[in-house]
Parts: C-alpha cells; structure tokens; sequence
C-alpha cells in the first residue's frame, strides 16, 4: 500500500518530488553509465543557452520560471566544468552574456542521442496515461499563475475560520 497514494491532494507536492527523485535518480545513473559527466541539474539552463544562446542571466530565470539564485548557481557549476562561457553585453556592461564554450559545444553530440531517448520513453509512458501528465502540469501551474498556492491557502483559511464562528 502507497501511504502517500492514499493521503491524496495532502502529498501532492510530496508524490512530485517523490517522481522527480526517481527520475533524477535514472537519469544521473544514465549519464554515469554513458560516461558523460553532466548534471541533471544543468540540462533545462545548458539547453536554453545551447538553443538561444547568447543569453543573460535574467532571461534564463525569465523564461525557465526560477529564481535568479537559482541560475547564478548552475551557471557558476557550468562555468567551473568549464561547459559555458560569459562575456560582458555590448550594450548593456552589466549584463552577462551566456553562451556554450568549446567543451560544451563538443559535449551536446554525447548528451543528445540520451535526451532523445529521455523524449522518446517519457513521450511512450505519457500517450499510455488516461490523463496526460505534462497536460495537468500545465494546468496546475496556470492555476499557481493566476493565484498563487499561500494565497488560496491562507483564503481557505479564512473561510474555514468564518464557517467556525
């Protein structure tokens, strides 16, 4: 028995996180195993700056929806591997450029035919799915957009209060 099965919308966040781990953990194993050193957590950031790159720091946080932190320190890991580059805007001093270094242009050749693979059995496991799991993950984050999740919680809250007195 799946105790957080059962607990339903209260483990929500908890069952994401539990098939995120078991996904990280697969796909780390199969970087591993092909000899390829590289982060599962670079892959979202290291393919927005291989497809659209050069590009800032505040656009990778932009487009991908994570915080600014967040990107300084994958970016910080790419640079140290050195599988990224930075250069100063010309237009603007402060901003810095990304883009792929040498080392990461020769390594997108390895990482390809794995992340092929990735599309291929995610896009098999989803079409057997009654209800497409990349379909609801749009939705529910469309909902969080309109409204976030403390907001809706703390206004439940004040119904439940109103509904006790």
């Amino acid at each position: 028995m799946d105790f957080m099965a059962d607990m339903a919308e209260l483990a929500l966040a908890s069952r994401l996180r539990r098939l995120s781990d078991v996904y990280w953990q697969a796909v780390t194993a199969i970087y591993r195993q092909s000899g390829v050193d590289f982060d599962v957590r670079w892959v979202t950031i290291f393919v927005l700056i291989a497809r659209q790159g050069p590009v800032a720091v505040m656009e990778i946080a932009d487009r991908l929806g994570i915080t600014h932190p967040a990107v300084i320190q994958v970016i910080n890991e790419l640079e140290k591997k050195e599988l990224i580059v930075s250069a100063k805007s010309e237009q603007d001093g402060r901003k810095r450029l990304l883009s792929l270094s040498a080392a990461g242009q020769a390594m997108l050749p390895k990482l390809q035919p794995l992340w092929d693979a990735f599309v291929a059995v995610n896009h098999d496991m989803l079409s057997r799915q009654t209800h497409n799991l990349l379909v609801s993950l749009q939705e529910m984050e469309a909902q969080l957009a309109e409204r976030n999740f403390f907001d809706r919680v703390q206004d439940q809250l004040k119904k439940n209060d109103s509904k006790q007195q």
